[in-house]
């Protein structure tokens, strides 16, 4: 058992969602076109970082520079620190001679930053402070975001404004996307730190232009501004739009509040929300000219230094917005009122709205005896206000079926999906009616709604996840498989790749599975390569572009998929080389197929030049499926095989899966060079990736027969 975690725990780290580097946060998250922007970048995994990729590109004069890690300073280190801190803060950046004395820095901590205070940048002072006087806590730290990288670059003036996605690249790594705006006014951050006893300056900001700031725990960040009488003033947050899902807190985003007071701290308007969207929008109609502060903290006074928020400041009126709709068979249609007691042909889309509140739509269609049917409600998933519920009568007037709410994937940044889609098959020929209103009742103009009536048109959307991915020898990545009309085909992936890297092992996602995973063969690739490759998903006659994407956790417990704007990464590392000493002894290995309470044997064929004192530890189950086991792993040398037992225990499920076997492995290496000729050899462990294989659990029933 101690090998079989020990194996998982490496391809955890290998091939899980941190496999690659991580960014959790970028502030600030914007920057104005022609401006030079710092942004500091917090994450994981960040250390050799050399580039900046930005989608859309428009950059020039890129540096990367990791922050060093700070140790605790002692006691008399502090006390010099704090002095030299102060005499900054007066204004005197001159160098502060060190203590003299036999031991007056024997136990001081060595930092670059601690001895050049007077030469740091204002970010670099500002981080170093702010540890120096602000008391940790590890309930609010978190690894995923510890590593700190301060990044500068040039932004072209003729880049177009808006959303756009930044990664960070190093030698042989990508790093996941964040979201980085690019605007068109003045930008704004909220002041920097302020070692005590001098207190936080307030900002004040002319609008229109954009604020960006942090939240830090039990914070609430103030800004000034002047507003004249009868004007009407837009305060629009981007918060969760900028880190949508947080793992370790609930509700798993930064819910983020507006606030806006006079200058005796009355409040005068208040926003928490928009709609279903946390991100709030605050409308604010100036009562007398003057001096008005916006106040901006956390729903539940949290923070950390990933509550990152840009706040948009205009007198424009911010109208509700929604996507676009997806490509449908038909154009969608707008439909008079008075009209609508003729019936719709099939297919037809509708583009209508739930005017008022408590209102409701009714729609007549035709359908054969026999006929099968589809309404497929889009509102939610394109961003609208509307919860859908959907009604069908037959055309006696009877209630065929009522839909509300319909399970989906949890791909993209809709937490609760409220979309209604039914399926039927028409009962007698004749017009039928389907209903829709709002399960809440509410209504007006923003609660927008397609309904596609139409014939089943069975199709899919494919994504894959991580974005990027570090290979060594053999990668793993998922696959995401979103499924349309009742369709439940298997779909084949296939890999373009100029530079060696290609899919190996089972390449296929199930029939009825959602996901599944899939090998990266990178050994005949250079080491060190990093490329955009691109993924097809194909079944049938139907093909489309496998989606890239980045996997996220929220609130400790559910799993969502957002969806990347740019490329798909692959890089080759030089960790976990055994991966080339292993394959299937079968050289088209057929599916392995068991029973509960049943067993089945797997052959694994070693390569030649085996690493001295090479042996095998263990092989183990990646995703391991419920009942599984690996038994009886014997490793003969001489006969170049590595043989086990795989068992289904009886309380194993019937499961279609692609399973991935890890092989645990260690040899002996001797010290290299010189100097080390008389050093002791060390034991050197590694984890060797199979080439997915298929693996089917039946029923006990089916078994049998």
């Amino acid at each position: 058992m101690a090998s079989k975690r020990l194996s998982a725990m490496i391809f955890a780290v290998l091939c899980g969602p941190l496999s690659a580097a991580y960014i959790g946060y970028l502030y600030p998250a914007g920057a104005r076109a022609g401006d030079e922007v710092e942004i500091l970048v917090g994450g994981q995994g960040l250390w050799g970082v050399r580039n900046v990729i930005l989608t859309g590109g428009g950059i020039s004069d890129v540096v990367c520079r990791n922050v060093p890690g700070l140790p605790v300073p002692s006691g008399s280190q502090r006390r010099h620190l704090y002095k030299w801190v102060r005499q900054i803060e007066r204004g005197d950046r001159s160098f502060l001679p060190l203590p003299t004395g036999e031991n007056a820095m024997i136990d001081w901590r060595h930092s670059p930053w601690f001895s050049q205070l007077n030469e740091l940048t204002p970010l670099q002072y500002e981080i170093t402070t702010r540890f120096l006087f602000v008391p940790r806590n590890s309930l609010q730290m978190s690894p995923s975001i510890a590593q700190r990288v301060i990044v500068r670059f040039k932004i072209d003036p003729k880049a177009s404004p808006g959303r756009r996605e930044l990664r960070l690249a190093g030698y042989n790594w990508v790093s996941n996307p964040m979201p980085f705006y690019i605007s068109g006014v003045s930008e704004v951050r909220e002041p920097r730190y302020s070692p005590p006893p001098t207190k936080k300056p307030e900002c004040v900001f002319a609008y229109p232009c954009v604020v960006n700031g942090q939240i830090m725990p039990g914070e609430t960040d103030r800004f000034g501004f002047e507003a004249k009488k009868g004007e009407v003033l837009y305060f629009a947050m981007k918060a969760r739009a900028l880190q949508p899902y947080l793992g370790d807190g609930v509700p798993g985003y930064f819910q983020g509040v507006l606030e806006v007071t006079d200058e005796q701290g009355r409040q005068l308007a208040f926003a928490d929300d928009r709609y279903f969207d946390p991100d709030p929008v605050l409308c604010f109609k100036v009562p007398e000219t003057g001096r008005y502060r916006l106040l901006v903290r956390d729903a539940l006074y949290r923070g950390r230094e990933d509550f990152v928020y840009r706040i948009e400041i205009d007198s424009k009126p911010r109208p509700w917005s929604m996507l676009p709709p997806p490509d449908f068979a038909v154009s969608p249609l707008r439909i008079d009122p008075q009209n609508r007691s003729v019936p719709l042909t099939v297919p037809t889309v509708v583009d209508d709205r739930l005017g008022k509140p408590g209102s409701r739509a009714v729609w007549l269609f035709s359908a054969k005896k026999d006929e099968k049917i589809v309404l497929d409600l889009w509102a939610r998933r394109l961003g609208s206000p509307v919860d859908g519920l959907l009604e069908i009568y037959d055309p006696s007037g009877k209630r065929l079926c009522v839909c509300d709410d319909v399970k989906r994937q949890r791909i993209g940044l809709v937490m609760q999906h409220t979309d209604p889609t039914v399926i039927f098959t028409a009962p007698v020929s004749g017009t039928y009616r389907a209903v829709v209103r709002d399960s809440a009742g509410a209504g007006g103009p923003d609660h927008r709604y397609y309904l596609r009536i139409d014939r089943p048109r069975p199709d899919f959307r494919a994504y894959a996840a991580p974005s990027a991915l570090e290979v060594s020898n053999r990668g793993i990545f998922t696959v995401i498989v979103e499924r349309m009309d009742g369709f439940s085909g298997p779909v084949t992936v296939r890999l373009n790749s100029p530079d060696g890297f290609k899919l190996c092992g089972e390449n296929t996602v199930p029939a009825n599975s959602c996901r599944a995973v899939f090998t990266l063969d990178g050994m005949n690739s250079r080491r060190g390569s990093l490329q955009r490759v691109s993924m097809t998903a194909s079944s049938g006659n139907v093909s489309h572009p496998v989606t890239p994407g980045t996997e996220a956790m929220q609130a400790f417990a559910y799993t969502h998929l957002i969806p990347c704007e740019g490329d798909f990464y692959v890089a080759r590392t030089g960790k976990y080389w055994a991966s080339y000493l292993f394959r299937w002894k079968e050289k088209n290995p057929p599916a392995l197929k068991l029973y509960p309470g049943s067993r089945t044997n797997i052959a694994i064929t070693l390569g030649k030049n085996l690493p001295p004192d090479f042996s095998v530890s263990g092989i183990a189950l990646h995703e391991q499926p419920q009942g599984l086991s690996v038994e009886n792993v014997k490793l003969d040398i001489d006969k170049r095989l590595l043989t086990a037992a795989l068992c289904a225990g009886t309380d194993a499920k019937p499961v279609t899966v692609n399973q991935i076997f890890v092989v645990n492995v260690s040899n002996t290496e001797k010290p290299r060079g010189k100097k080390n000729k008389q050093a002791k050899p060390r034991t050197v462990r590694s984890t060797a990736i199979l080439p997915s294989r298929r693996l089917i659990i039946e029923a006990p029933s089916s078994a049998k027969k």
